[in-house]
This record gives structure tokens, sequence and C-alpha cells, in this order.
């Protein structure tokens, strides 16, 4: 048994390596992957909600504007690239929900905002920033 592994995982290194193999891998194992994925961007959308919520308490407000405070604030504090993207690659993006909430969104699967597949966590907005109206 622990050869037949050793093998299967051998030959999945070797396609890897392959620029066309990968590709074609990647398409057939997408949907054993899209569990993982998802149990991945939702802790990553969990942590950056709770940044967020400390952001606010230690600086008074929620950087989630039109003028790409979001963005630049991802930016800042998650260093690596794949950070600041949801599992499928596609960079996170934040709104104002209601009065007293706010969401940071994946696009989820197909990439596409605004579709049944996507993911988001919402965090509280307290009162006490500038922004907070």
């Amino acid at each position: 048994m622990g050869k037949l592994l050793l093998l299967l995982l051998v030959g999945l290194a070797v396609a890897f390596s392959f620029e066309g193999s990968r590709a074609v891998l990647l398409e057939r194992m997408g949907p054993l992957a899209s569990p993982g994925y998802r149990w991945m961007t939702t802790q990553e959308l969990n942590r950056i909600v709770e940044d967020l919520e400390f952001h606010q308490q230690s600086r008074g407000e929620i950087p989630i504007g039109g003028r790409g405070e979001f963005d630049a604030w991802l930016d800042s504090r998650y260093p690596q690239p794949r950070s600041r993207h949801d599992a499928w690659g596609t960079r996170y993006r934040a709104d104002f929900h209601g009065r007293d909430r706010f969401r940071v969104i994946s696009a989820g699967p197909d990439g596409a905002f605004g579709t049944e597949d996507d993911l988001w966590r919402e965090g509280a907005r307290t009162a006490t920033g500038p922004r907070s109206r």
C-alpha cells in the first residue's frame, strides 16, 4: 500500500511539472478541491473580519470606502499577495451592510461577485469612529 501511494505521489509530481498536464489536472481535480478551497477561504474571511474589527477598535474607523481604502489596508496588513485573494485567486472585497455591519466578500469558485456561490463574513460596525454615522 505504501509503495502504491508513493508511486501515485511521484506520478502527480511529474504531471504537475509539465505546463499542459498541470492545467488538465487542476481542471479535473477542481470539484475534489472545492470543499477545501471553501474551508480555506472561510478561515481567511474570518481572520480578515477579526482584523478589521480590531483595527476599528484601535483606530476608530473601518478602512472600507470608495477610494481604495480596503485594498490599501489589505495590502499593508497582509504582505503576502496570496493572503489578499481567495482560494480561487480573486481579491477580497469589503462593503458596508446597513448602518452597523460590514462584509468581507469572496467571489467564490466562479470568480464573479454578486452570484450565488459568493462567500462572505459579516463584522460589527461600532459608532466609535469618525466614519460611523
